[in-house]
């Protein structure tokens, strides 16, 4: 199996949860609250490793209970972290997610320590990029710090996964680095320029991923599936149907469950597959890393929608 390194984020989830968003100036009493160890890159990491994946997290946390917090759930999901750098410069990151009756969520995230995570102390790392086999990346670091991890996995001709979110214009320069560039539908807009609402605009996105460097782009459209396309490879894989109660890492898990498909010599068309139902148990259940799936509750939900694995 091939090692997975996920550089990026730490964030702890205060959720509210309310029958419906707040208005500007409006106050509403919320059903429920809940704190949860999350952030786009140890989601990541988590998501990867709790369906058997080999992963090592990067990143920086507060000498605070929320960074301890952080680390204890590295520990219990089997993931290395020996690399992770602490600060008291900085409180560790939160995100305080508000969730709707649907599920649906609208996110604010303070980054704290994650922000202080700089090219330079990954320079001093260099070894551990250099010893893994897949690395993923998000934007909650700060970009320069992102770029620094595409040149150097480039270096060591690495598969790089990049997870552009939250969105942000990017340097094309970067483009030809990255092996699997994959925004939502939103984020795909917001890069490309291209409205997306449409299949038509998804695919027209993709191209326009494609003509800017991107080596395979794969595109997330929510409760509609994904888009794959490449110079030889186009395809779409529909979602699975469930009933959403917190669509928060929905995103997170389908990327893990993704990058642990190809470190375990999965098609790129089966990893999709696996990665949509991986992304589907885990809007079914409360919180971020809380609700990401084992492999036997993938492999299970693949069996009962009969879908076969390759």
């Amino acid at each position: 199996m091939k090692k997975i390194l996920v550089i990026g984020s730490f964030m702890t989830d205060l959720v509210v949860k309310s029958d419906k968003f707040t208005e500007e100036g409006e106050t509403i009493i919320g059903k429920s609250f809940g704190q949860f160890t999350g952030g786009k890159g140890a989601n990541q990491a988590v998501a990867a490793a709790r369906l058997g994946g080999n992963v090592e997290m990067l990143g920086e946390l507060g000498n605070d209970s929320f960074g301890k917090d952080q680390i204890k759930s590295l520990d219990d999901n089997n993931i290395k972290h020996d690399h992770v750098l602490f600060t008291d410069k900085a409180s560790s990151g939160i995100g305080n997610p508000q969730l709707d009756a649907t599920g649906h969520n609208r996110i604010v995230v303070v980054p704290g320590a994650n922000y202080e995570f700089t090219p330079a102390d990954l320079d001093k790392l260099e070894d551990v990029v250099r010893t893994t086999d897949i690395i993923i990346l998000q934007l909650e670091i700060p970009l320069e710090t992102v770029y620094e991890a595409i040149k150097l996995g480039n270096k060591y001709d690495k598969t790089i996964i990049l997870n552009p979110a939250p969105a942000a214009k990017l340097d094309p320069k970067i483009a030809p680095m990255v092996t699997y560039m994959t925004p939502n539908e939103h984020e795909a807009e917001l890069i490309t320029g291209v409205k997306t609402g449409t299949d038509a605009g998804i695919r027209k996105a993709a191209d326009a991923l494609l003509n800017q460097g991107y080596k395979n782009v794969l595109i997330t459209i929510g409760e509609k599936g994904s888009y794959f396309k490449n110079a030889e490879t186009e395809l779409s894989i529909p979602a699975f149907k469930v009933s959403a109660m917190d669509t928060t890492a929905a995103g997170d898990s389908y990327i893990g469950a993704f990058a642990y498909g190809l470190a375990n010599g999965v098609s790129i068309e089966d990893s999709l597959h696996y990665a949509a139902a991986a992304a589907a148990i885990a809007v079914t259940k409360m919180g971020a890393q809380p609700s990401l799936p084992t492999k036997k509750e993938v492999d299970e939900f693949l069996e009962k929608h009969n879908v076969a694995q390759g």
